[in-house]
This record gives structure tokens, C-alpha cells and sequence, in this order.
């Protein structure tokens, strides 16, 4: 398919940008006055308890990433627990500003996609107000007797870890393939916020020949908040392994370039420096499974642009059209700090109206997701994807490295990036079997996206590949 790509950046009228209200981890100490959004708890209502209610919400949307000995997939881990009263009384207050400022549970998309996307993240208005009440009623614990059936934290731990002999813990399975850093990687103890592009080689398995991926997983080592990798995806707090539908298959060729971007946060100062060796897994179709629909992946840059120095609400726009149907699997915008807002649609060519398929109204750089659809979408022939990014280039953005200067297209975290990576296939069924004859045109398809990933990696890791080059002064939302 040849993607052709008509890209502007449109000028329009400031508008007033809202700031993200950021939470603590600071112990409740009594009261603590929060507002949240929806319909107040009824004054004559006793407040909510640990165990008649407080346990539920957590267990159901909090304790995947804050448990004991969670499991490092993607990213960061969470600093500490919440699968007990003591865990959770100790930060009522906290608990109840993270998500009356919408700030946890860590989710982007805007609630009009609410069951759009998989392993979403929303918090209700009732459960935000039920965190909110009991915070303010002091965290009070309640009876162990009034703790629903329901709530049980094996009801949402949905998959199972895997020890493999190296001692990694990974929840898909044993990796038939494990790729990973040339070396151990030094993240010296000056850095607090760093963003290197880093290949990585085929660690253990065999690449002898081209393969079909149906599953991967990143294993992330210490002080990692996130990851993005075409070949791996997407990694963040929290989720799990980045499996395609059955018969849904990227192709893997040998040599194959591989990269991974990964974004360390810690704290600076002596004794913080630390040694990162994450690893990806990858999980091979059997030889003789029917792999009907070939995976691709596109980065979508976007790079002619100048953001001017104090803007509040820049807009970018990149056009990118289909010659071909396809189905869209999912969408993963990226920018940097500037980056406020991006709105992803779809022009279709038998309708009059843009259809929006991701808004993001707050964009935040510390959480990267790719966006994987419940069940993937048909975008016809003739059809046009708009990306439109918005950035906030003013003092009145406290992450903000520079309002003074213009910005454009750089790999450093202090230039920007216009960016909207999808996953996709063509529609129509090729019937192809792993370990069988494999097209040459799919085989060129294949290489060509590795030469993509070369030049555009290159340009990255020169940019950012020494811990010398990190910006330790740039703020962390």
C-alpha cells in the first residue's frame, strides 16, 4: 500500500489551556476536603467504609498496578500497595485528589470511548465520590463482614505469571524469542528524566527464518515509567502483553533492526544511578497455524512545523490517505512535553463528516498508550486518517522547557514530535500458514518497514543515546 501523506500546520486564535492538578503520595491525616466530580454522597447517608465499599473500587480499577510484587510489564511499577485497609487509610488523602483531578487511574482517551478500547481505565463519578466521602470521613474500616463477595483481588488478576530458568516473570508465557540491549545500560545518577532510543539484539530463540508474531511483552528493569517499540509496542504501568487476534500475525524476517525507546524517572543524586537490562519477549504461531490477516505498523511523522515561542494551543495537523481497505487495530499518538491535546479522525469517502476515532483532551507525556481497539475497524479505499496535535508552548505550561524559543521536529525531549503510530492489515483474507511459502510481496513489505525503522532510529539515537545528553532539568508531570 502506498500511503500518500498531505501534511499543514494550521495558525488559530489562543485559547485558555487548563492545567492538570497533580496528586501526592502524602498520608491523610483526618479530613481531607476533595471535590469530585457527579452528585455529592446525601448528608444523612453514613459515609462509606473500607470494607462496604473502598476495597471494591480499589480492587477493581487500582490493584492491578498497586499490589504486593507486582509484576514489571512496560513500565514503572506502582510505589506502593493498596490491597489492605492499613495500605490504603495510610493515603486516603492522596487516593482522594489523584482521582478527583482525574490524574489516576492513568487514562487518556476522553470518555466518549468509554468500552471503545481494550484494558480501558475510567473511573465512575460513584466510585471517584465513594474514594472522595471516605477520605473525608476519615478512612474509617468498617466491618470485614460488609466486604462484598465480589470484591476479590483474584477477580481482576486475569492472567497468571510465568517464571521462566533466568528468573524473568513474564504473564504471556515462556518468549520463544527474548531480544534486549547490546549491554546493560547506565542510568547515570545526574539523570532524573531520560528518553534514549536503544537497539537491541536477539537475546535467546531462533530467527533463522522469517517468523509470524502473534504475542509480545516487555520486561522492564528498574526506574523504567514506559516503553515504545514497533516491534514490541507500547509499554506502560500497568498493562500486559500486546497479543493480536487469532490469525492476525506481524511478520518478523531475520536481521531484523530492532530498537526500543524507553523513558527512565528517578530521583538525582549520589546512590541513584541504576543499571536497566530490559527485555522483550516475542511469542511465535506454530508452524501450520492459518495466518490470515498480515500486521503492519506505520509511525505517521510528521515534521515540517514550527511551534512560535509563547504559543498556548498550537495546532498541527498531518492528513495521511488509504488506497486500500484496511483494518485499523489500534492508535498510539506521541509527542512531547508541549504536546496538550491530539484528536485522531477519519474522513471516509462516502460521508460528509470527519469521524473521531481517539481524543485525547490531556495529553500527558509520563503515560504513553497505544490505543487497541475492542475489535478492529474497516477504513475504506479513498479514506483519510486527520491527526491533529496541539501544543502548549506558553510560560503558562509548567512543563514547559523553553516558552521563549520556537520549536520543531527533534528527538530530544525539549524539541517536539507530531506522531500518531497505528497498527493495521489489509482486509482481505490470504489464507498463509506459518512456516509455509511466504509472498514476496509481503516479504518486501517487510523489509522496507525495516528500513524505515533504521533511518528513523538513527536520527533518534543520536540525539539521545548518552546519558550525558539527558535534560535533568526538565520538570516530570
Amino acid at each position: 500500500m502506498d500511503f500518500m501523506r498531505i501534511s499543514r500546520t494550521v495558525f488559530v486564535s489562543a485559547l485558555a489551556v487548563f492545567g492538570t492538578s497533580l496528586a501526592t503520595d502524602a498520608a491523610a491525616q483526618g479530613a481531607t476536603q476533595v471535590a469530585a466530580r457527579g452528585t455529592p454522597a446525601a448528608a444523612n447517608l453514613a459515609p462509606p467504609s473500607y470494607y462496604s465499599a473502598v476495597q471494591g473500587v480499589l480492587e477493581g480499577n487500582c490493584v492491578t498496578c498497586h499490589t504486593e510484587n507486582p509484576v514489571s510489564v512496560g513500565g514503572m511499577i506502582a510505589p506502593f500497595a493498596l490491597t489492605t485497609y492499613e495500605d490504603a487509610r495510610r493515603r486516603a488523602g492522596s487516593i482522594a485528589r489523584a482521582v478527583a483531578a482525574d490524574y489516576m487511574p492513568p487514562w487518556d482517551a476522553d470518555i466518549q470511548h468509554q468500552g471503545t478500547f481494550k484494558n480501558e481505565r475510567y473511573l465512575s463519578d460513584a466510585d471517584k465520590q465513594v474514594l472522595v466521602d471516605w477520605a473525608e470521613a476519615g478512612a474509617p474500616m468498617g466491618d470485614p463482614s460488609e466486604a462484598p463477595a465480589a470484591a476479590s483481588f483474584a477477580a481482576v488478576q486475569v492472567q497468571e505469571p510465568t517464571v521462566a530458568p533466568d528468573g524473568r516473570v513474564w504473564l504471556m508465557g515462556i518468549p520463544d524469542l527474548v531480544v534486549g540491549f547490546d549491554e546493560p545500560l547506565l542510568v547515570c545518577e545526574e539523570v532524573e528524566d531520560w528518553q534514549p532510543q536503544v537497539p537491541q539484539r536477539v537475546i535467546s530463540g531462533d530467527l533463522g527464518q522469517p517468523r509470524w508474531i502473534r504475542g509480545t511483552e516487555i520486561n522492564a528493569g528498574p526506574k523504567v515509567h514506559h516503553t515504545v517499540s514497533s516491534l514490541l509496542g507500547v509499554g506502560t504501568p500497568g498493562r500486559g502483553p500486546f497479543e493480536f487476534p487469532e490469525g492476525w500475525g506481524l511478520l518478523m524476517v531475520p536481521d531484523q533492526y530492532m530498537s526500543i525507546s524507553m523513558h527512565y524517572h528517578k530521583e538525582v543524586g549520589p546512590g541513584t544511578e541504576v543499571i536497566d537490562d530490559t527485555r522483550g519477549g516475542v511469542q511465535f504461531y506454530e508452524d501450520g497455524t492459518r495466518i490470515d490477516h498480515v500486521v503492519e505498523t506505520r509511525l505517521q511523522p510528521y515534521n515540517d512545523f514550527v511551534i512560535p515561542a509563547g504559543h498556548p494551543y498550537y495546532p498541527v495537523e498531518n492528513v495521511t490517505h488509504f488506497d486500500e481497505d484496511i483494518y485499523l487495530l489500534s492508535m498510539g499518538p506521541h509527542a512531547h512535553y508541549r504536546g496538550t491535546a491530539v484528536r485522531v479522525e477519519i474522513q471516509r469517502p462516502d460521508r460528509q463528516f470527519r469521524e473521531t476515532l481517539l481524543w485525547v483532551p490531556d495529553y500527558d507525556f509520563n503515560w504513553q498508550f497505544q490505543y487497541e481497539l475492542q475489535e478492529p475497524i474497516l477504513i475504506p479505499a479513498g479514506s483519510s486518517m486527520i491527526t491533529t496535535w496541539y501544543y502548549d508552548n506558553s510560560n503558562g505550561n509548567p512543563y514547559n522547557p523553553d516558552p521563549t524559543v520556537d520549536v520543531t521536529y527533534g528527538a530530544a525531549t525539549t524539541d517536539e514530535m507530531s506522531n500518531s503510530r497505528i497498527y493495521f492489515a489489509r482486509t482481505q483474507p490470504l489464507g498463509l500458514v506459518a512456516g509455509g511459502p511466504i509472498p514476496t510481496e509481503i516479504l518486501e513489505r517487510a523489509h522496507a518497514a525495516d528500513d524505515r525503522a533504521r533511518r528513523f532510529a538513527r536520527e533518534w539515537e543520536d540525539g539521545s543515546q548518552s546519558c550525558a545528553n539527558a535534560a535533568p532539568g526538565v520538570a516530570s508531570r
